[in-house]
């Protein structure tokens, strides 16, 4: 009887920080995806800018880079649809507590930066 209680109120504790880690992790890839919206913007009217003036390298610099980041915007927002699911779809369910308990295992995995590094450019 006593096991049975200790298991419960660990797989409680369990499920709690479950929960804690799926929130943090849906909170920084939303924040990512926001990020890489505002960067996806910039860049794309830095190129319309080097298009208008003629400067060809710089609009195809900044078409490249509206295009990275245009694929890491749909990154992130299958990783905050992903979260959202993971956070919710369980609640409808009889086996919430113990998928809440194996998302505590996202504190055990690396996280992705917020931002990534820059990449540095050598001069040729």
């Amino acid at each position: 009887m006593i096991r049975t209680e200790l298991l419960s109120v660990i797989l409680l504790l369990l499920a709690v920080l479950g929960i804690v880690a799926l929130v943090a992790r849906l909170g920084r890839a939303a924040l990512r995806l926001g990020l890489n919206a505002a960067e996806a913007t910039a860049a794309s009217g830095l190129a319309e800018v080097s298009q208008r003036r003629g400067d060809i390298t710089g609009y195809l610099e900044g078409r490249a880079s509206t295009e990275t980041l245009r694929r890491a915007r749909r990154r992130n927002l299958a990783a905050v649809l992903g979260y959202g699911l993971l956070l919710v779809a369980p609640l409808f369910s009889e086996l919430a507590q113990e998928v809440y308990a194996i998302a505590a295992l996202l504190w055990l995995l690396p996280r992705r930066p917020i931002r990534p590094a820059p990449t540095q450019v050598t001069p040729r």
